[in-house]
């Protein structure tokens, strides 16, 4: 409350970055949370201390997590007609309209790559 407008957000980017460190460290691979529900014994990932396995409860919550989670997604960082665009995603109805979406993503795309240089460079 008493810092300088400067101080907070060098303390909100340190926060930004412990928090997509921490989501780096659970999920090996956005989209590849599912693969891990493939051994049968870790289906519930824990269990309550002194048994050897978890309870259906928890599998279920697990299954419906991987479930939700499994599919392929697009990396958030990317170039506009890079291997990685994901632009089309887009819905536009004509070529102007393109356009305007294309500028808004290439400008999305430049802050991202902006905020990823000084998280980096804070790490």
């Amino acid at each position: 409350a008493n810092g300088s407008p400067t101080e907070a957000r060098d303390y909100v980017r340190r926060i930004l970055a412990r928090l997509i460190t921490f989501v780096a460290l659970e999920h090996n691979v956005v989209g590849n949370v599912g693969s891990l529900a493939q051994d049968v014994s870790f289906a519930a990932f824990s269990w309550p201390k002194g048994r050897l396995s978890g309870t259906k409860q928890l599998a279920m919550r697990q299954a419906t997590l991987m479930c939700l989670t499994s599919s392929t997604t697009p990396y958030l960082l990317a170039t506009l007609g890079g291997p990685n665009d994901w632009s089309y995603l887009f819905p536009a109805t004509s070529a102007a309209q393109r356009a305007v979406l294309a500028e808004v993503f290439a400008k999305f795309q430049a802050s991202l790559h902006v905020l990823s240089d000084e998280l980096d460079e804070y790490s």
